[in-house]
């Protein structure tokens, strides 16, 4: 659900992005410690959970950058491979990392709605596509970024139009 334009500076999209760095961390924590699957699935559940929060926040991030940038617009309903779609259409990010993004996706997908069917492989596989995923990160941070860049820089030349304007009404009408 959007929750209100994410600017890079903002306190929305700096959740998602504290929020994404947490989950790395706790995911780097549990996958570290000794696996005990044949005690409990506690390691197992924790495993799984971990890695669907982190997918969901990845997906939250993709979306606030796609309606920054305009890829999406408010009212359009999207399903969430196609923010990665649009980034992967406007040269934000590459097919390779878009495809990536989509087993995310899937795996997210998957965890919600049919659970049982999730097996120590595929979590383990999402877990190793951390490099990838803070690539991500680094490129929506980049995106983020631009748009500050692109607010300032409008601000500036409005003003600068305002200015050259009073200057020739004071100079017409003197």
């Amino acid at each position: 659900m959007h929750m209100g334009t994410c600017l890079f500076r903002s306190t929305a999209c700096q959740t998602i992005l504290s929020d994404i760095r947490q989950y790395l961390e706790d995911a780097d924590r549990i996958f570290k410690r000794r696996e005990r699957f044949d005690q409990d699935r506690r390691d197992f559940y924790a495993r799984a959970m971990v890695q669907f929060a982190l997918s969901n926040r990845i997906i939250d991030l993709a979306r606030e950058v796609s309606l920054i940038r305009g890829y999406i617009s408010d009212d359009e309903q999207v399903k969430n491979k196609v923010y990665f779609k649009r980034l992967n259409d406007h040269g934000v990010i590459s097919w390779d990392m878009r495809q990536e993004m989509i087993t995310l996706v899937n795996f997210r997908n998957q965890v919600s709605h049919h659970f049982y069917e999730i097996n120590r492989d595929e979590i383990e596989k999402i877990y190793l596509a951390r490099p990838v995923i803070l690539e991500f990160i680094t490129i929506m941070e980049k995106e983020l970024a631009i748009t500050t860049q692109e607010k300032t820089r409008t601000a500036v030349i409005a003003g600068v139009a305002l200015v050259v304007l009073i200057v020739l009404l004071c100079w017409y009408f003197s």
